[in-house]
């Protein structure tokens, strides 16, 4: 049987506020394969986000595990977990948080140059990512001189900079109009075909329809 890239088990998260604790996460399990795009759904406050944050390595548990294939990585250190999850995990989030000084290049092959990558590799890197998301004509220009659907795709090409094993999306065509969501997310079923796997929090129907397999939390749990 084929080795999940994730396993969640028993995933709970608590947050710790004066006179209260608010779980957030409660008893969470499921795997994710690789050359998978899963949508994550349910009403806003659920727990969606805070999930991600989590299968992303930004934030840990308070019991349960993430592994990945077949390593808890919460069992890692501060510094060992900040560098698994710089060259594991690439994120898109619903605002791009490009540099605005910063040049199409010089924005995607920025985690390749905090990893330590050699800047004449991260570069021609980086400029045939973004030739690969359709952007070989704004190698050169700055975040203000795109349009918005321009920024979100130098955020996916940033986001696959360094081959990582997941890409965690949270609400990517959320600050988009229609038809510039449509193109965002048929460019992320693209790079699905090619074995990349997503997993999407999103409140579109329709987009979480084409997604291979659908997550719908409520309440803090998995329902379905």
């Amino acid at each position: 049987m084929m080795q999940p890239l994730i396993s969640v088990k028993n995933l709970s998260k608590t947050f710790i506020t004066p006179g209260s604790s608010l779980h957030v996460l409660k008893d969470i399990a499921f795997d994710v394969y690789k050359g998978e795009m899963i949508a994550l759904m349910g009403p806003s406050g659920v727990g969606k986000s805070t999930l991600l944050h989590i299968l992303g390595a930004l934030d840990r548990p308070t019991s349960g595990s993430v592994s990945y294939e077949g390593r808890d990585v919460f069992e890692l250190g501060d510094d060992a977990l900040a560098y698994f999850r710089s060259r594991a995990i690439g994120f898109v989030f619903q605002f791009h948080h490009l540099l605005p000084e910063f040049n199409m290049i010089e924005n995607t092959m920025m985690p390749a140059l905090i990893g330590g990558l050699e800047h004449k590799e991260s570069s021609e890197k980086a400029k045939r990512i973004l030739t690969d998301v359709g952007l070989s004509g704004r190698l050169l220009h700055k975040p203000g001189e795109l349009s918005g659907g321009e920024q979100q795709r130098v955020a996916v090409a940033r986001a696959l900079m360094l081959d990582p094993k997941v890409v965690l999306a949270d609400e990517p065509t959320g600050n988009l109009d229609t038809q510039t969501g449509e193109e965002l997310f048929k460019l992320l079923m693209e790079l699905n075909k090619l074995e990349m796997t997503f997993i999407i929090v999103t409140h579109n129907e329709s987009l979480a329809s084409r997604c291979g397999r659908v997550l719908r939390m409520k309440d803090g749990r998995i329902i379905e």
